[in-house]
């Protein structure tokens, strides 16, 4: 499944293989349905609140082939949908999501991705010594399905903070309330990636 998450000094880059959609507010419930169909009961949905903070390096560097080498990361703070306030059940991963392959022929999206679980009370404290510094934040709500447990079915909706950090203001982004779907699994090397799509 995808979002293998490490610790430690030796973190493994991963392929990340995935689709994604648009799903109109209206057909979200049969979308549902549907999907307990497949993974299981309604029991199968597990609901999930992220609110998702971007980095940028702190210093970029000059223009010229070198700035490929700089890398936005993402500071991803799991919250409990149920008691979002609550710091204490949070969990915090530092996510490196690459650009994807400009192959044509492959049947999904591929990107690398590598996935690292902050032990720190304070990890945007954690990022600013590794030399990066805010960019902005987003929170993503929804629920997921686990399909024949290796694909990862996320259905959720986009959030802006009109309080900057406090995701009791979040607002939806899309005023017509659509759903994104992603549909993603991930293979520990580029030679499995064929044996996933």
């Amino acid at each position: 499944m995808a979002g293998k998450k490490h610790t430690g000094a030796n973190i493994p880059t991963h392929y990340e293989c995935s689709l994604h959609g648009l799903v109109a507010q209206t057909h979200e419930p049969q979308l549902r349905t549907r999907l307990e169909a497949l993974c299981g009961d309604t029991q199968a949905a597990h609901r999930e609140l992220h609110h998702e903070i971007m980095c940028v390096p702190s210093v970029t560097t000059p223009i010229g082939p070198s700035r490929r080498e700089d890398h936005a990361l993402r500071l991803r703070i799991e919250l409990d949908p149920l008691d979002p306030t609550n710091t204490s059940k949070a969990s915090h991963t530092i996510c490196f999501l690459g650009h994807p392959e400009p192959r044509s022929d492959r049947g999904a999206s591929v990107r690398p991705v590598t996935y690292a679980n902050v032990i720190s009370d304070n990890a945007p404290q954690f990022l600013s010594l590794l030399g990066y510094k805010f960019n902005s934040e987003f929170v993503r709500k929804g629920y997921w399905f686990l399909y024949k447990h290796a694909f990862k079915v996320v259905v959720s909706q986009v959030y802006r903070l009109a309080e900057p950090g406090n995701v009791l203001s979040a607002q939806c982004v899309d005023p017509r309330g659509s759903w994104l779907v992603h549909i993603v699994a991930d293979a520990m090397s580029q030679e499995q990636v064929p044996r996933v799509w």
